[in-house]
């Protein structure tokens, strides 16, 4: 079942340009994981330990945050999942 996963801007360098990727999975960790099978750097950027994204990372389903226990939410065909990089500076 295909599921949209949208690419941070920042990130897009890991994923030869791509903004969107098409993948498959029941949870959005099944469907990162995918991802990652895809595009292997984007692995260390995402997560900061094999089962905790990095504090940095947000994700989306269909516009609603997935947050708390993003890994174990489910997606079904058709919905989007948007990596979003919160960004801090000076």
């Amino acid at each position: 079942m295909p599921v949209a996963v949208h690419i941070h801007k920042t990130h897009r360098q890991f994923t030869n340009g791509l903004e969107v990727v098409a993948v498959e999975g029941r949870t959005v960790g099944e469907c990162l994981s995918q991802l990652i099978r895809q595009f292997p750097e984007m692995g260390k950027v995402l997560f900061a330990t094999k089962d905790k994204l990095q504090n940095n990372v947000e994700i989306f389903i269909n516009d609603a945050t997935a947050y708390p226990n993003e890994l174990v939410k489910p997606v079904k065909e058709g919905d989007e999942i948007h990596l979003v990089v919160m960004l801090a500076g000076g």
